[in-house]
């Protein structure tokens, strides 16, 4: 009988955190686009992946051009990623791409009218650790020189966004970070989630 009593006093409580949960995140995603609107940002992306999600799949095929690695459902997102950019306004001045095709294909469909650098560092991480770290602090310095009024764009896979980052991203989620503040090794300065 004391559990019925309780039930619509918890039901309203998981309404509640729920909702908090919601709008925390549309906070968030808010503030990072607002970040990125002002310029000077790197935006780490996941490629997206044969099954339409944004996703650390890899493709090491060499030829990208004789492998279809994104799904038409994985092309739309693709496409989707650059037009939110394009809409709000977000000037890009580079994009870094890993070798994979799946990545390579991403970066060509949401901002085809720049050409996409293919930069090693941010293919999938080694299994070695002293090389994992040399790789992250290569990403690092990239992120530390960059210099635009735009943002620098990296699409690359979860595992190197974790590692660098300590943020395990969404599927369709961008990690947007900056130059390290005191007692930082990289500033983590929003979440987009784009769906």
């Amino acid at each position: 009988m004391m559990l019925k009593q309780f039930r619509p006093w918890a039901i309203s409580m998981y309404a509640l955190f729920g909702l908090v949960f919601v709008v925390s995140h549309a906070y968030a995603t808010d503030a990072a686009w607002a970040r990125v609107q002002r310029g000077g940002y790197t935006i780490l992306i996941q490629g997206a992946d044969a099954s339409g999600t944004l996703s650390p799949t890899v493709d090491s095929s060499a030829d990208c051009s004789v492998t279809q690695t994104l799904s038409d459902r994985g092309r739309q997102l693709a496409q989707k990623l650059g037009a939110r950019f394009a809409a709000r306004g977000v000037r890009i001045d580079k994009v870094l791409t890993s070798s994979t095709c799946n990545a390579r294909e991403t970066a060509r469909l949401s901002f085809d009218s720049m050409s996409a650098e293919i930069f090693k560092p941010l293919d999938p991480l080694t299994a070695d650790e002293a090389a994992k770290q040399i790789q992250i602090d290569q990403i690092r310095v990239a992120i530390f020189a960059f210099k635009g009024l735009g943002n620098l764009v990296m699409m690359t896979d979860r595992a190197n966004i974790i590692a660098l980052t300590g943020v395990t991203p969404r599927p369709t989620e961008a990690v947007v970070v900056s130059k390290a503040e005191e007692g930082e090794t990289i500033h983590i300065a929003g979440r987009i989630i784009f769906d």
